[in-house]
């Protein structure tokens, strides 16, 4: 039964502001003034032309890589907003302006430098930044060089949205190095969007039954009540897909009540079956059917694991998502602002934060979960799901440098929840620690890593073990940012006894502690229990 016309949402005009960031590579940018062009690569001619610079992030010294600088060099790049791929804003909807560098040079006693942006409304430099305070030659960070608190961004495009980037280098006895001089440029531009219909917001979803939550044409979020009922004896997500009526038989998604023992390994491909717990988490690509069902004769329950917020280059269904899920289009993927922390090994191996608000992305986790589904899996551990409070740690100042909002997030997983269960998967809840309150409900029990080492174990007392829903805890004597706790076996209050967190009833939280950060069975220095 489609949606009653009574019932939809008449077309509203909304205002809307369209921001947006972007970086203009020096590649972009062009040499219009160089007051000194003596040095090893001919000064900042060289700089927009030479493609291949140190890795942003690396401190080896890479000598053919950079750009070398006499002693009293002053030059300007100019950037210009003609170059930006994500929108086409007028100068003045320019809202920010940020120089994005990384060098190594003297220190001040020797040689002193400075990066400015021009002012063209007074036809005079500002400067951003200088180099007191930076170490006697050794690489700095990539650094972000913001436009002081009192100027106007706009005042420095000019009317044909021109942009100059100067550095001034003082006079000296000794030379510096350049890696790389980029401009990430943020804009606010007034738009209006006439919002859809509710029933055009079922459809263009795919909807035709339940209650659906998603992002409107405006890119607001909307939740509609009901899209519908389906006719007897079709019912919504009986088909396997959520929120469209289909045949299915009824399902009892598998329990996983406080107390239960687990496994925890997503390297292996097989593991043995008579290892001491009753659930055994494994990698969904990584475990054949045959394996999984395996371990289901030995009695054991499989919850199957798969990224929902990371996008990886090596996985088999990589091909199925657009790169704009996972890369900002115009940027070069391979140093992209949204790769997940600050590595990509070579020859594949790399990780990027998604951009989950895309539908791309869920029908991409709907196969993965259909996929469980057919493989056996009893319930599926969905990781990376709280991507909006990750900073990419490189240069981006939005949340996994998407602009992801704590909504966002919820929206997400709790979609993830509702198809999981449309497909009779149960469905663990990974992390996210400060929405556990908000998702508990939705989840059927919950994968935690290091809430001990961080005190936050609390909210899962709270939300899972006194509803009776199962807490798998993970901890590390080595973990991945190479910090060392020495958890013991022990049950008292001490702060590294990894088997009595404090206010749980000994055995509600079940605790494997590994070696180091690689989750393998034959990597456990113990478990509690």
């Amino acid at each position: 039964m489609p949606l009653e016309a009574e019932d939809a949402r008449e077309p509203e005009v909304q205002q809307q502001a369209l921001t947006g960031t972007e970086v203009i590579d020096f590649a972009s940018a062009s040499t219009l003034t160089n007051t000194d062009a003596s040095g090893k690569s001919g000064g900042m001619a060289v700089l927009k032309t030479n493609s291949a610079n140190c890795t942003v992030g690396a401190y080896a010294d890479c000598y053919a890589q950079y750009i070398e600088f006499s002693p009293s060099y002053t030059g300007y790049l100019t950037f210009k907003l003609s170059s930006l791929t994500q929108a086409a804003p007028t100068p003045a909807q320019v809202t920010q302006l940020q120089v994005l560098t990384k060098y190594q040079g003297p220190g001040v006693a020797t040689s002193y430098y400075q990066w400015q942006l021009y002012r063209f409304t007074t036809s005079s430099w500002v400067t951003l930044a200088n180099s007191q305070g930076r170490g006697d030659w050794v690489w700095t960070p990539a650094l972000t060089l913001n436009l002081p608190a009192t100027e106007v961004a706009a005042n420095f495009v000019s009317s044909t949205g021109d942009i100059r980037a100067r550095i001034v280098k003082g006079a000296g006895t000794d030379a510096a190095q350049l890696d790389s001089l980029r401009l990430q440029v943020s804009w606010d531009i007034a738009t209006t969007c006439t919002a859809e219909t509710d029933a055009a917001f079922c459809t263009r979803l795919g909807a035709n039954c339940g209650q659906l939550s998603g992002t409107d044409n405006c890119g607001q979020a909307r939740t509609v009540a009901s899209c519908g009922a389906c006719q007897s004896p079709a019912t919504c997500g009986g088909g396997g897909t959520a929120n469209v009526c289909g045949q299915g038989s009824a399902c009892t998604v598998a329990a996983f009540p406080k107390g239960t023992t687990w496994m925890w390994d997503l390297e292996h491909a097989s593991i043995p079956t008579n290892l001491n717990a009753q659930v055994y988490v494994v990698d969904l690509f990584n475990t054949s059917s045959a394996k999984i069902q395996e371990y289901k004769t030995a009695g054991k329950k499989v919850v199957c694991y798969f990224s929902a917020g990371t996008y990886e280059d090596w996985r088999e269904d990589a091909n199925q998502f657009p790169q704009d899920t996972y890369c900002t289009p115009g940027e070069n993927c391979a140093q992209s602002v949204h790769i997940l922390g600050d590595w990509c090994t070579s020859g594949g191996g790399c990780e990027w934060w998604l951009d989950h608000r895309k539908q791309a992305v869920r029908t991409v986790m709907t196969s993965r979960m259909q996929l469980a589904k057919s493989k056996g899996c009893d319930a599926v551990e969905p990781d990376n799901v709280d991507g909006y409070s990750h900073d990419d740690e490189i240069s981006c100042t939005d949340q996994a440098c998407w602009g992801l909002t704590a909504a966002n997030q919820l929206d997400y997983n709790r979609w993830l929840a509702t198809t999981a269960h449309s497909l009779c998967l149960g469905i663990a809840l990974k992390n996210d620690v400060d929405q556990v309150s908000s998702l508990a409900d939705s989840f059927d029990f919950a994968i935690n890593e290091e809430c001990q080492k961080y005190n936050e174990c609390g909210a899962y007392k709270t939300w899972f073990t006194n509803k009776n829903k199962a807490v798998f805890n993970a901890e590390y004597r080595v973990d991945s940012g190479g910090d060392t706790t020495n958890w013991t076996n022990c049950t008292g209050t001490g702060a590294t006894c990894a088997c009595g967190e404090t206010n749980f009833v000994q055995g509600d939280l079940r605790t494997l502690v590994f070696s180091t950060a690689s989750v393998r069975y034959d990597n456990i220095q113990f478990a509690c229990w």
